[in-house]
Protein backbone atom coordinates (compact mmCIF):
# COMPACT_ATOMS: atom_id res chain seq x y z
CA UNK A 1 0.00 0.00 0.00
CA UNK A 2 1.37 3.39 -1.01
CA UNK A 3 0.45 6.84 -2.27
CA UNK A 4 1.63 7.93 -5.71
CA UNK A 5 0.80 11.49 -6.78
CA UNK A 6 1.72 13.55 -9.83
CA UNK A 7 2.29 17.06 -11.16
CA UNK A 8 3.14 17.00 -14.86
CA UNK A 9 4.67 20.25 -16.12
CA UNK A 10 7.68 21.80 -17.84
CA UNK A 11 9.45 22.17 -14.51
CA UNK A 12 10.09 24.61 -11.68
CA UNK A 13 8.45 24.98 -8.29
CA UNK A 14 5.21 23.23 -7.54
CA UNK A 15 2.23 25.36 -6.44
CA UNK A 16 2.21 26.04 -2.71
CA UNK A 17 -1.05 24.16 -2.24
CA UNK A 18 0.67 20.97 -3.42
CA UNK A 19 3.03 21.17 -0.46
CA UNK A 20 0.08 21.57 1.93
CA UNK A 21 -1.66 18.57 0.40
CA UNK A 22 1.41 16.38 0.81
CA UNK A 23 2.14 17.65 4.31
CA UNK A 24 -1.38 16.72 5.39
CA UNK A 25 -1.06 13.30 3.75
CA UNK A 26 2.15 12.65 5.65
CA UNK A 27 0.58 13.74 8.93
CA UNK A 28 -2.43 11.42 8.54
CA UNK A 29 -0.32 8.58 7.08
CA UNK A 30 3.05 8.73 8.87
CA UNK A 31 4.16 5.24 7.88
CA UNK A 32 2.95 5.04 4.28
CA UNK A 33 5.39 5.37 1.38
CA UNK A 34 4.63 8.44 -0.73
CA UNK A 35 6.02 8.78 -4.26
CA UNK A 36 5.65 11.94 -6.31
CA UNK A 37 6.08 12.19 -10.09
CA UNK A 38 7.13 15.63 -11.35
CA UNK A 39 9.72 17.34 -13.52
CA UNK A 40 12.04 18.62 -10.76
CA UNK A 41 12.70 17.54 -7.20
CA UNK A 42 11.34 19.89 -4.53
CA UNK A 43 13.12 20.98 -1.31
CA UNK A 44 10.18 19.96 0.89
CA UNK A 45 10.21 16.35 -0.33
CA UNK A 46 12.94 15.55 2.18
CA UNK A 47 10.98 17.19 5.02
CA UNK A 48 7.98 14.91 4.46
CA UNK A 49 9.89 11.78 3.43
CA UNK A 50 8.56 11.86 -0.13
CA UNK A 51 10.33 9.97 -2.87
CA UNK A 52 10.82 11.97 -6.07
CA UNK A 53 10.09 10.11 -9.31
CA UNK A 54 11.57 12.05 -12.26
CA UNK A 55 8.87 12.76 -14.82
CA UNK A 56 11.33 12.36 -17.69
CA UNK A 57 12.16 8.80 -16.64
CA UNK A 58 8.60 7.79 -17.66
CA UNK A 59 8.05 9.82 -20.83
CA UNK A 60 8.67 6.93 -23.25
CA UNK A 61 5.84 4.76 -21.95
CA UNK A 62 3.76 3.02 -24.61
CA UNK A 63 0.31 4.29 -23.63
CA UNK A 64 1.70 7.80 -23.05
CA UNK A 65 3.26 7.78 -26.52
CA UNK A 66 -0.07 6.71 -28.00
CA UNK A 67 -1.89 9.41 -26.04
CA UNK A 68 0.35 12.14 -27.41
CA UNK A 69 -0.21 10.81 -30.93
CA UNK A 70 -4.02 10.86 -30.72
CA UNK A 71 -4.78 13.64 -28.20
CA UNK A 72 -6.13 16.90 -29.58
CA UNK A 73 -6.59 18.81 -26.29
CA UNK A 74 -5.37 22.39 -26.69
CA UNK A 75 -7.53 24.31 -24.20
CA UNK A 76 -6.07 26.11 -21.20
CA UNK A 77 -9.07 25.42 -18.99
CA UNK A 78 -11.22 28.17 -17.48
CA UNK A 79 -9.78 31.67 -18.07
CA UNK A 80 -9.47 34.50 -15.51
CA UNK A 81 -9.20 32.26 -12.46
CA UNK A 82 -7.42 32.98 -9.17
CA UNK A 83 -4.88 30.28 -9.99
CA UNK A 84 -4.63 30.54 -13.80
CA UNK A 85 -4.65 27.30 -15.76
CA UNK A 86 -1.30 26.59 -17.44
CA UNK A 87 -0.91 26.19 -21.16
CA UNK A 88 -2.30 22.85 -22.39
CA UNK A 89 -4.27 22.50 -19.15
CA UNK A 90 -6.66 19.77 -20.34
CA UNK A 91 -3.80 17.92 -21.99
CA UNK A 92 -1.77 17.91 -18.77
CA UNK A 93 -4.62 16.85 -16.50
CA UNK A 94 -5.25 13.83 -18.70
CA UNK A 95 -1.58 13.11 -19.37
CA UNK A 96 -0.75 12.71 -15.66
CA UNK A 97 -2.94 9.58 -15.58
CA UNK A 98 -0.64 8.03 -18.19
CA UNK A 99 2.50 8.93 -16.22
CA UNK A 100 0.93 7.37 -13.13
CA UNK A 101 0.05 4.25 -15.11
CA UNK A 102 3.53 3.94 -16.58
CA UNK A 103 5.14 4.21 -13.14
CA UNK A 104 2.97 1.68 -11.33
CA UNK A 105 3.07 -0.77 -14.26
CA UNK A 106 6.83 -0.50 -14.69
CA UNK A 107 7.39 -1.12 -10.97
CA UNK A 108 4.53 -3.63 -10.53
CA UNK A 109 2.95 -1.60 -7.72
CA UNK A 110 -0.27 -2.91 -6.25
CA UNK A 111 -2.76 -1.29 -3.87
CA UNK A 112 -1.91 2.27 -4.92
CA UNK A 113 -3.81 5.41 -3.85
CA UNK A 114 -3.68 8.65 -5.80
CA UNK A 115 -5.24 12.04 -5.09
CA UNK A 116 -5.08 15.43 -6.78
CA UNK A 117 -2.87 18.25 -5.56
CA UNK A 118 -5.74 20.43 -4.28
CA UNK A 119 -7.03 17.56 -2.13
CA UNK A 120 -6.56 17.13 1.62
CA UNK A 121 -7.01 13.69 3.18
CA UNK A 122 -8.13 13.32 6.78
CA UNK A 123 -7.66 9.63 7.48
CA UNK A 124 -5.34 6.66 7.26
CA UNK A 125 -5.62 5.04 3.82
CA UNK A 126 -5.60 1.61 5.48
CA UNK A 127 -9.12 2.42 6.78
CA UNK A 128 -10.54 2.94 3.28
CA UNK A 129 -12.83 0.13 2.17
CA UNK A 130 -11.68 -1.05 -1.25
CA UNK A 131 -12.54 -3.86 -3.62
CA UNK A 132 -10.92 -5.65 -6.52
CA UNK A 133 -11.96 -2.95 -8.99
CA UNK A 134 -10.33 0.42 -9.46
CA UNK A 135 -12.40 3.06 -7.63
CA UNK A 136 -12.89 6.76 -8.47
CA UNK A 137 -15.25 9.59 -7.51
CA UNK A 138 -18.35 10.33 -9.67
CA UNK A 139 -19.42 14.00 -9.77
CA UNK A 140 -22.24 14.61 -12.25
CA UNK A 141 -24.27 13.11 -15.07
CA UNK A 142 -21.35 13.76 -17.44
CA UNK A 143 -18.25 13.87 -15.23
CA UNK A 144 -16.22 11.75 -12.84
CA UNK A 145 -13.03 12.97 -11.20
CA UNK A 146 -9.59 11.62 -10.40
CA UNK A 147 -9.77 13.47 -7.07
CA UNK A 148 -9.25 10.29 -5.04
CA UNK A 149 -8.43 6.96 -6.63
CA UNK A 150 -7.57 3.44 -5.56
CA UNK A 151 -5.78 1.18 -8.05
CA UNK A 152 -5.60 -2.41 -6.75
CA UNK A 153 -3.81 -3.85 -9.80
CA UNK A 154 -1.53 -1.95 -12.24
CA UNK A 155 -3.22 -3.40 -15.34
CA UNK A 156 -6.51 -1.70 -14.41
CA UNK A 157 -5.09 1.79 -14.88
CA UNK A 158 -3.30 0.72 -18.02
CA UNK A 159 -6.63 -0.53 -19.41
CA UNK A 160 -8.20 2.84 -18.60
CA UNK A 161 -5.45 4.59 -20.57
CA UNK A 162 -6.00 2.33 -23.57
CA UNK A 163 -9.73 3.03 -23.31
CA UNK A 164 -9.04 6.79 -23.32
CA UNK A 165 -6.86 6.47 -26.41
CA UNK A 166 -9.65 4.70 -28.29
CA UNK A 167 -12.09 7.47 -27.33
CA UNK A 168 -9.69 10.25 -28.30
CA UNK A 169 -9.24 8.72 -31.73
CA UNK A 170 -12.94 9.42 -32.35
CA UNK A 171 -12.33 13.17 -32.15
CA UNK A 172 -13.90 16.06 -30.27
CA UNK A 173 -17.03 16.53 -32.40
CA UNK A 174 -18.05 12.87 -32.39
CA UNK A 175 -17.68 12.61 -28.60
CA UNK A 176 -19.72 15.75 -28.00
CA UNK A 177 -22.42 14.58 -30.40
CA UNK A 178 -22.55 11.10 -28.86
CA UNK A 179 -22.58 12.11 -25.19
CA UNK A 180 -23.89 15.69 -25.07
CA UNK A 181 -20.81 17.24 -23.43
CA UNK A 182 -20.21 20.99 -23.59
CA UNK A 183 -16.48 20.18 -23.79
CA UNK A 184 -14.27 17.12 -23.50
CA UNK A 185 -11.73 16.68 -20.69
CA UNK A 186 -10.40 13.80 -18.65
CA UNK A 187 -13.47 14.16 -16.40
CA UNK A 188 -15.84 13.49 -19.29
CA UNK A 189 -13.65 10.64 -20.55
CA UNK A 190 -13.85 9.18 -17.03
CA UNK A 191 -17.63 9.45 -17.19
CA UNK A 192 -17.66 7.37 -20.39
CA UNK A 193 -15.33 4.83 -18.78
CA UNK A 194 -17.64 4.59 -15.77
CA UNK A 195 -20.60 4.12 -18.10
CA UNK A 196 -18.69 1.19 -19.62
CA UNK A 197 -17.92 -0.25 -16.13
CA UNK A 198 -14.17 0.23 -16.49
CA UNK A 199 -14.04 1.15 -12.78
CA UNK A 200 -16.23 1.26 -9.70
CA UNK A 201 -16.89 4.28 -7.47
CA UNK A 202 -16.30 5.45 -3.93
CA UNK A 203 -19.44 6.50 -2.01
CA UNK A 204 -20.03 10.25 -2.12
CA UNK A 205 -23.36 10.59 -0.24
CA UNK A 206 -24.70 9.02 2.98
CA UNK A 207 -27.38 7.00 1.18
CA UNK A 208 -24.61 4.80 -0.23
CA UNK A 209 -22.88 3.84 3.06
CA UNK A 210 -23.27 2.47 6.55
CA UNK A 211 -23.08 5.02 9.37
CA UNK A 212 -19.40 4.61 10.26
CA UNK A 213 -17.96 4.40 6.73
CA UNK A 214 -16.07 7.15 4.93
CA UNK A 215 -17.56 9.43 2.30
CA UNK A 216 -15.43 10.88 -0.51
CA UNK A 217 -15.43 14.27 -2.23
CA UNK A 218 -15.21 14.42 -6.04
CA UNK A 219 -15.09 18.23 -5.83
CA UNK A 220 -18.54 19.39 -4.72
CA UNK A 221 -18.08 19.42 -0.93
CA UNK A 222 -14.84 21.38 -1.32
CA UNK A 223 -16.64 23.91 -3.51
CA UNK A 224 -19.41 24.29 -0.93
CA UNK A 225 -17.02 24.80 1.99
CA UNK A 226 -14.23 26.71 0.25
CA UNK A 227 -15.65 28.28 -2.90
CA UNK A 228 -14.13 27.83 -6.35
CA UNK A 229 -11.18 28.98 -8.39
CA UNK A 230 -13.68 30.80 -10.61
CA UNK A 231 -14.61 33.48 -8.06
CA UNK A 232 -17.44 31.73 -6.19
CA UNK A 233 -17.39 32.11 -2.42
CA UNK A 234 -18.15 29.39 0.11
CA UNK A 235 -21.71 28.13 -0.01
CA UNK A 236 -21.50 27.57 -3.76
CA UNK A 237 -23.31 24.55 -5.20
CA UNK A 238 -23.24 23.45 -8.82
CA UNK A 239 -26.69 22.27 -9.97
CA UNK A 240 -25.01 19.86 -12.38
CA UNK A 241 -23.33 17.99 -9.53
CA UNK A 242 -25.08 15.14 -7.70
CA UNK A 243 -23.87 16.55 -4.37
CA UNK A 244 -24.64 20.16 -5.34
CA UNK A 245 -28.26 19.23 -6.05
CA UNK A 246 -28.54 17.27 -2.78
CA UNK A 247 -27.22 20.21 -0.74
CA UNK A 248 -29.45 22.73 -2.53
CA UNK A 249 -32.54 20.58 -1.91
CA UNK A 250 -31.77 20.27 1.80
CA UNK A 251 -31.28 16.52 1.53
CA UNK A 252 -27.77 16.79 2.99
CA UNK A 253 -25.53 19.45 4.52
CA UNK A 254 -21.78 19.74 4.89
CA UNK A 255 -19.62 21.30 7.60
CA UNK A 256 -16.06 21.61 8.90
CA UNK A 257 -14.83 21.70 12.50
CA UNK A 258 -11.22 20.63 12.01
CA UNK A 259 -12.41 17.75 9.85
CA UNK A 260 -15.05 17.81 7.08
CA UNK A 261 -18.34 15.98 7.55
CA UNK A 262 -21.77 15.50 5.99
CA UNK A 263 -25.02 15.53 7.95
CA UNK A 264 -28.46 14.19 7.13
CA UNK A 265 -31.38 12.94 9.22
CA UNK A 266 -29.61 13.89 12.45
CA UNK A 267 -26.56 11.74 11.66
CA UNK A 268 -23.02 12.87 10.89
CA UNK A 269 -20.80 11.13 8.34
CA UNK A 270 -17.04 11.72 8.01
CA UNK A 271 -15.41 12.82 4.75
CA UNK A 272 -12.10 11.13 4.02
CA UNK A 273 -10.96 13.83 1.63
CA UNK A 274 -11.80 17.40 0.68
CA UNK A 275 -11.24 18.50 -2.92
CA UNK A 276 -10.66 22.25 -2.57
CA UNK A 277 -11.29 23.81 -5.96
CA UNK A 278 -10.42 27.32 -4.70
CA UNK A 279 -6.90 26.05 -3.84
CA UNK A 280 -7.32 27.65 -0.39
CA UNK A 281 -6.02 24.58 1.41
CA UNK A 282 -4.68 26.63 4.33
CA UNK A 283 -8.19 27.12 5.72
CA UNK A 284 -8.74 23.37 5.99
CA UNK A 285 -5.29 21.85 6.50
CA UNK A 286 -4.68 22.20 10.27
CA UNK A 287 -1.06 21.09 9.77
Amino acid sequence: MRIVNTFISDGGELPAYTQLSLEKARKTNPNVMIDFICKDSQPFFKDFDIRWIPQDSLKNGETLRQFNEVCWFKDHGTPNTTHPSPELFWHRTCERIYYLSEYINRNRLYDVFHFENDVLIYGDISTVQTNMQMSLTPMSDHQATFAFVHIPVPAMLRDLCFFFNVLLERGNDRLIEAYGFDHVSEMSLLYIAHDHEVFSTFPTQPKYIEKDDWLFDPGSYGQYLGGTNNGHSNGFTDPKHFIGRAISSGEIDCGFDGVPYVTTGGFRYPLFNLHIHSKNLEAFANV
